[in-house]
């Protein structure tokens, strides 16, 4: 059956929900995650990890976060499906992976604290936009978008003859399409488990990657985030493969469990 199953999707790999584990994780005294998701393909090596991030001691985000790009996180867990061909050949790898990052991030202790998935969102879209076509260019890819359009006005002032705004405007749209960051306007609110979330899409040509995030509030300016990658290697985003997995989202998502603990009365201590 497994065999006409590979023929019948025309590749080998991606996620078995047959196939799933378990991991739990408490985010701070409120919260806590649980999730079942299929085994990563190929498999994971074992290794430790922490299971109790205390997103109440002061400075703790500050002091342990990492960064790429504009986002500072703590990531929490990560894991991996890979899609082969059917038929394996030499120079031919595999025709693209699905990734997911379960991470924690928080939002600048300046901006108003949102209340719901909808404002979490906006807020979520203010930072991305703002980041990349910030006036100050700087390193972690800070002011990308201004970065191409500062060069474009540098490339028009040394000609004999500057381009005009309708050239600038299609020499900066071509050079955004390769390694500029697009404008984001667009977010959705799902709910799963009781819990809503908020999605948006991050799409880069250059690196044909396609991101499905999604994030939920916890406290405090903390946030969840899902974040999907999708990435194509020696294929594309026409084949079985990539439809099915972004086809396979969604059922993980319906097994990402976030858990309000009940907080201990003195006569429990």
């Amino acid at each position: 059956m497994n065999e006409i199953l590979k023929l019948l999707r025309r590749y080998r790999g991606g996620p078995d929900f047959n196939q799933t584990y378990t991991e739990s994780y408490y985010l701070g005294e409120q919260f806590k995650l649980s999730f079942q998701l299929p085994v990563c393909n190929p498999p994971k090596p074992p290794r430790a990890k922490i299971v109790n991030y205390p997103l109440e001691q002061a400075n703790w985000f500050e002091d342990n976060y990492r960064q790429i790009a504009h986002s500072k996180y703590i990531p929490l867990h990560e894991a991996y499906w890979y899609f082969w061909p059917l038929v394996q050949t030499p120079f031919r790898g595999e025709q693209g992976d699905l990734r997911l990052n379960l991470i924690l991030g928080k939002l600048d202790p300046a901006q108003l604290p949102p209340k719901s998935a909808a404002e979490l969102g906006q807020a979520l879209l203010e930072q991305y936009n703002g980041y990349y076509n910030s006036p100050v260019v700087g390193k972690y890819a800070l002011g990308s978008n201004t970065k191409i359009i500062n060069e474009v006005e540098a490339h028009s002032a040394r000609r004999a003859t500057p381009f005009t705004e309708e050239e600038k405007q299609e020499l900066i749209s071509k050079k955004m399409r390769n390694r500029g960051y697009p404008k984001i306007t667009e977010y959705e609110v799902f709910n799963f488990n009781q819990v809503e979330w908020v999605r948006y899409i991050e799409l880069r040509v250059r690196d044909i990657k396609k991101q499905y995030v999604y994030a939920c509030l916890l406290e405090s300016g903390w946030y969840l985030m899902a974040d999907f990658t999708l990435t194509p290697n020696m294929s594309d985003n026409t084949k079985p493969w990539y439809k099915d997995a972004e086809a396979a989202i969604e059922p993980m998502m319906q097994q990402i469990k976030l858990q309000k603990l009940e907080p201990l009365l003195a006569s429990d201590m």
